[in-house]
């Protein structure tokens, strides 16, 4: 089928349809867009999101202007570099996704700042690709028109290597992990991922369909219904459960407590935290709660649920019958390799409180009043030793 051919029929029938669609696109990811400015989720996973929807929204305003002048002979050069243009946002928005997954998944492509530098090499060969080839379509760069296979070559292994590797390690990391709430974060990414390299894939073989555009808008919905739901269980700052998730969770498994399968409570809570936010800074405080949060994460397994309770108090509910003396040795000594990482200027230390629970018929309320008192005794001791 001749170019000619393909115009008369976008301007007769599917051009209209094609434009209507990537509207509705376009008013989805605003609202998308909108609900996300408000504190759902970790800064980094939030920043990398907002990035991946602004990153759509110009691919598709790109995509709807070509569209719209696409028919007009006398612009084909514009819409050829829209068409080029479309190319290199597409690798920033795959960069971008990747980032996001990244993030979500706590990889060593973010962590790391050198490694993070190398992953950005794709996306600059990229990105000066697809501007070499404006230029050129333009008569700026070259005595010679150049075939766009060729950028269509280069961009899209960038952007198949950032999906393939964020899918490959999330993959990965879904098999290492045994937290089943951890697990059900990773498939969500992996599902994710998945929708828009379907589409990326059918786009090489189908033109004049935004199979991309059809494969993103899913994928960036259940992202936020994602980050959404975890947000109403997990504390933003320290990524770990809030008051509410482990009242839920000791509420549907107080019931299965007996004398051979009790519950362990504990408590705990920073020293001094007062004083590190008032001399230190709330940031530095803030580092001070992701230290232990990350200290709790630890020891979290299938059987052990962790919780920031409030302010600087966290809760440990554990159902595997730990030796209640060496978990405390365990946590300080682990927070004591944090805190060197950190390079605190202070010394980050806790104070823990624990209660056993041997049957359903002691309130949730009765066994945490019992762990909170033992926790003040043991503040009390600390405060005495220095």
């Amino acid at each position: 089928m001749n170019q000619a051919i393909l115009k008369n029929i976008f301007s007769q029938a599917y051009q209209p349809f094609y434009i209507t669609f990537l509207i509705v696109c376009l008013v989805i990811s605003f609202e998308i867009f909108g609900r996300i400015q408000r504190n759902i989720g970790r800064t980094e996973e939030n920043r990398a999101f907002r990035v991946i929807i602004i990153t759509y929204i110009v691919y598709i305003l790109d995509d709807l202007l070509w569209i719209t002048l696409y028919t007009n002979p006398k612009l084909f050069v514009l819409t050829k570099i829209l068409e080029y243009l479309e190319t290199g946002i597409l690798t920033v928005f795959t960069f971008s996704w990747f980032q996001f997954a990244e993030y979500y998944i706590d990889g060593f492509p973010v962590k790391n700042g050198n490694i993070r530098r190398i992953f950005y090499i794709p996306l600059i060969i990229a990105c000066s690709n697809s501007l070499f080839f404006c230029l050129n379509i333009a008569g700026l760069a070259g005595q010679h028109i150049i075939a766009a296979r060729y950028l269509y070559g280069v961009n899209s292994s960038a952007d198949f290597f950032y999906m393939i590797f964020a899918f490959v390690h999330t993959l990965i990391s879904l098999k290492r992990e045994e937290r089943k709430t951890r697990q059900q974060r990773y498939r969500v990414i992996l599902e994710c991922i998945l929708y828009p390299a379907v589409g990326a894939v059918v786009s090489l073989f189908i033109f004049y369909v935004p199979f991309i555009i059809m494969g993103i808008l899913p994928s960036t919905i259940k992202i936020l219904i994602e980050m959404q739901n975890a947000h109403i269980y997990t504390d933003a700052l320290t990524g770990i459960n809030n008051r509410y998730r482990v009242n839920e969770y000791l509420e549907r498994q107080w019931g299965s407590i007996t004398e051979s399968q009790p519950m362990y409570l504990y408590l705990i809570d920073i020293n001094n935290f007062k004083s590190i936010n008032d001399r230190f800074g709330h940031v530095v405080g803030d580092r001070a709660l992701v230290a232990v949060a990350d200290t709790l994460k630890e020891v979290a397994s299938e059987g052990i649920i962790i919780g920031r309770f409030g302010g600087d108090e966290f809760i440990l509910a554990d159902a595997l019958n730990h030796e209640p003396e060496q978990v405390k040795i365990d946590l300080r000594k682990s927070l004591e390799e944090h805190a060197r990482k950190e390079e605190f200027s202070f010394s980050l230390t806790i104070s823990i409180g624990y209660a056993k629970c041997t049957t359903p018929d002691q309130s949730i309320t009765d066994v945490i009043a019992q762990a909170d008192h033992l926790l003040y005794e043991d503040k009390d001791r600390i405060k005495r030793l220095s």
